[in-house]
C-alpha cells in the first residue's frame, strides 16, 4: 500500500490526509539546527510534512549520551485532503468482509517484575533522585487482516489519532496506529505554543459511578500532585524560549473521557520569543516531561536503567507542520505517542505489534494499583474479540465422540490465539451434557459454536454415509498466499463452502485449493495427503492452512494411517498431485480414505 499519514480527531470527526510520499529525512540529534532547513527545502517544492520523533531521540538533547538509531523523522508528502466522516474514508479502504483483529497478546513485565521496578522507584524518590517516573511496559502481540481496518476497529473517541503507513531508516514498512488523547505541542500561525499533559487516570466503565470516579480523580491529592509535578516541568521548558511573563496556565485539573479512561489535564501557553526556531522549540521541550517524569534528565536515566526495552516511537511524538509567514514560520500539531499500536509486517497479511503502557510513579503510588492501571489503559485492546465465530464439527455415534477431547483442547487454543473468551471447562461440560442428549443410536453430525463473545450453541443432524469411490476436483479459485484466519476453523468460509458444494454438484467429495504460488493448500473441508515417489505429503501448516483434528492423529501416528514412518510437510505442487501414487483426504467427521483426482475441463 502506498505510504500516507492520517491525522484523525475523533472528537469532531475531522482529519488530515497526507498522500503521494516524497521522499524521507532521518535526523540525528546532532544535526537538529538543521531542521529549520530541512523544513525550508520542502516546503519550496511545495511539499507537506509529516514528523515523526523517538523517544531516544531526546537522550543527546537532554546531554545524555546518544542513543544511536533513533532520528527525528521528515516524512514529505506532494499531497493533502481535508476529510470529514473518517469512518467512510477508512470503510472504502479496507475490505469489512476481510476480518481483522489481533491476537496472542502478552505483557513483557510480569506483576511481580513490574512492582519490584516500582520500588525501586520509591526508593529514588525517597533518595531526593527524582520526584516523578513514567515507568512503562510493552504489550506484545499478532495483528492479523487489513492494519486500516484494525484502526477502525480499535478507534476510539479522542482528539490526536494518527494512522500512518511509512518507512523506517531501514526502508521497511511500519504501520503506526495511534490512539493518543494527549497534545504534545500546537503551535498556531501567531506563534502561540500549547501543550496540554496528561497526568491522572481513572477507569470509564459506563456503570453510572463515571461522574464520581471523575470528582474523585479531580481532588485526589496523589494525581494533582503528579499532575502539578509535571504542569511545573513544562512551564520551564517552555519558559526557555518564551516571552517575558507569556507563560501561562489554564483549565487546571480539567478531567475529561478518551475511550475508555478518565484523564486529568491541565492546559500550558507560552508566547515564543523573536528569533525562536523550530529547532530551538524541539531542543526546549522534547521528550515531553510527561512521558518521562521529573527533573527529566535524572528520570530519563532512571528509566533507561529500569525498562527492559528501548521505547522507540512509543512515548515519542508523531505530528504535521505546515509553512505560514507569522510566527515561527510554521503552524502545526504534535501528539505524544501513546495508546498506540506499532506494527512491523511479518507477511502480507500478519504483523507482529508493540503497544506500550505506563502510568506516572510518584511518593505515595501503589504498585499494585498502577499495574491495574496500565490494565485499563490497554483494555481496549483486550476486549477487540474477532469479526467471526469458532466451530467444531465432530461425529458422535451412540452418544460417544472418539476424538471429543482433541475438539475441545482446538478450540480452546483458537479461542485464546483470536482473543475470545472461552471457559474450557464449561464449554467440556456443556458438550458432554449435550450428547447425552442425542439418540442412544446412530451416527449425528454435531456442530459446536463458539461466537465471539463466547457464547456456545449446538446442532445435530444425523450422518450419511459415503457411497462408492470418492473423487476430488481442483478449484479454480486460488486463495491469498497468506491468510492468517484460515489457521482458525471460523464461520468466514465462504470461498471453502462453496468449493465443496460445486465438488459435490460433480459427483466429488471435495475442491482442493491452490494458493496463487501455485502451492496445495486444503480441500474445502478436509486436509490432504498425497503419496509421491513412495513418500507421503502433506502441505505445512505456515501455508495457513487448518490443523485439522484428523490431519493430527494421522501426523502423530503415521504408520496405522498410512502404513508410512514419516509424513512430509512442505509444499505440493499440482505436477506433483496430478503424479501422485495416491491421494488420500480426511476430515474428522469420515476419518481418512482414497480419493481419485477428477479431471477439469480447462484447468
Amino acid at each position: 500500500m502506498p505510504y500516507f499519514a492520517l491525522f484523525d480527531n475523533a472528537i469532531d470527526d475531522s482529519a488530515r490526509l497526507y498522500q503521494a510520499y516524497q521522499y524521507s529525512v532521518f535526523i540525528k540529534p546532532t544535526d537538529l539546527n538543521k531542521l529549520d532547513s530541512f523544513l525550508q527545502k520542502g516546503w519550496a517544492l511545495g511539499l507537506y510534512a509529516v514528523l515523526l520523533g523517538d523517544y531516544e531521540f531526546g537522550f543527546a538533547l537532554q546531554d545524555l549520551p546518544e542513543k544511536p538509531d533513533h532520528y527525528l523523522v521528515l516524512h514529505w508528502f506532494a499531497k493533502k485532503t481535508i476529510l470529514v466522516n473518517i469512518d467512510d474514508w477508512l470503510t472504502k479502504q479496507a475490505d469489512p468482509n476481510k476480518p481483522a483483529g489481533i491476537s496472542q497478546v502478552r505483557n513483557d513485565t510480569d506483576r511481580q517484575s513490574y512492582l519490584q521496578a516500582i520500588e525501586k522507584i520509591k526508593n529514588a524518590i525517597d533518595s531526593g533522585d527524582t520526584y516523578q517516573i513514567n515507568y512503562t511496559v510493552r504489550l506484545h502481540l499478532r495483528a492479523y487482516g487489513n492494519p486500516i481496518r484494525l484502526y477502525q476497529r480499535l478507534r476510539q473517541p479522542v482528539p490526536y489519532a494518527v494512522l500512518a503507513n511509512l518507512p523506517d531508516s531501514a526502508g521497511k514498512t511500519a504501520w503506526t496506529l495511534s490512539f493518543s488523547p494527549e497534545l504534545f505541542l500546537s503551535i498556531a500561525k501567531n506563534g502561540l505554543i500549547t501543550t496540554r499533559p496528561m497526568k491522572g487516570t481513572a477507569p470509564f466503565l459506563g456503570d453510572g459511578k463515571d461522574e464520581m470516579r471523575a470528582d474523585f480523580l479531580r481532588a485526589d491529592p496523589k494525581n494533582r500532585a503528579e499532575n502539578t509535578m509535571i504542569v511545573d516541568l513544562l512551564r520551564s521548558d517552555l519558559g526557555k524560549i518564551a516571552q517575558t511573563g507569556s507563560v501561562r496556565i489554564t483549565d487546571l485539573f480539567k478531567v475529561s473521557r478518551f475511550g475508555s479512561v478518565l484523564q486529568m489535564t491541565t492546559t500550558v501557553q507560552a508566547q515564543p520569543r523573536a528569533g525562536t526556531t523550530l529547532a530551538d522549540l524541539f531542543r526546549a521541550t522534547y521528550p515531553c516531561g510527561s512521558i518521562t517524569g521529573a527533573p527529566k534528565r535524572r528520570s530519563m536515566q532512571i528509566i533507561d536503567d529500569l525498562e527492559s526495552s528501548r521505547r522507540g516511537l512509543y512515548t515519542g511524538t508523531i505530528g504535521w507542520l505546515e509553512q505560514c509567514s507569522t510566527g515561527l514560520g510554521a503552524y502545526g500539531s504534535f501528539n505524544i505517542v501513546i495508546r498506540s499500536l506499532e506494527l512491523k509486517p511479518e507477511t502480507a497479511d500478519t504483523y507482529s505489534g508493540t503497544y506500550g503502557v505506563g502510568s506516572g510513579i510518584v511518593a505515595d503510588s501503589v504498585g499494585a494499583d498502577e499495574f491495574d492501571e496500565c490494565g485499563w489503559k490497554a483494555r481496549f485492546l483486550h476486549q477487540l474479540t474477532p469479526e467471526f465465530s469458532l466451530f467444531e464439527t465432530m461425529r458422535v455415534q451412540s452418544r460417544q465422540c472418539a476424538l471429543i477431547q482433541f475438539h475441545l483442547e482446538r478450540l480452546r487454543d483458537s479461542a485464546q490465539a483470536v482473543n475470545i473468551k472461552l471457559d474450557f471447562e464449561i464449554a467440556s461440560k456443556r458438550l458432554k451434557e449435550y450428547l447425552q442428549q442425542l439418540p442412544a443410536n446412530g451416527i449425528f453430525r454435531v456442530k459446536m459454536v463458539v461466537d465471539r463473545e463466547g457464547a456456545i450453541n449446538f446442532s445435530a443432524v444425523p450422518l450419511k454415509p459415503l457411497e462408492g469411490q470418492q473423487s476430488v476436483i481442483i478449484s479454480s479459485k486460488r486463495l491469498d498466499n497468506h491468510n492468517y484466519v484460515r489457521r482458525f476453523k471460523t464461520c468466514v468460509r465462504q470461498f471453502y463452502d462453496e468449493g465443496w458444494q460445486q465438488a459435490v454438484k460433480k459427483g466429488a467429495f471435495d475442491s482442493l485449493f491452490f494458493n496463487q504460488d501455485h502451492q496445495l493448500l486444503e480441500g474445502g473441508r478436509s486436509s490432504v495427503f498425497i503419496q509421491y515417489q513412495n513418500q507421503w505429503h502433506t502441505p505445512a501448516l505456515s501455508l495457513d492452512i487448518l490443523d485439522g483434528v484428523m490431519r493430527r492423529q494421522v501426523m502423530n501416528n503415521p504408520q496405522k494411517y498410512l502404513h508410512a514412518d514419516q509424513v512430509h510437510e512442505g509444499v505440493i505442487t499440482r505436477e506433483m498431485l496430478e503424479q501422485a501414487q495416491q491421494i488420500k483426504v480426511c476430515n474428522a467427521l469420515r476419518g481418512l480414505f482414497s480419493v481419485r483426482l477428477q479431471a477439469e475441463p480447462g484447468l
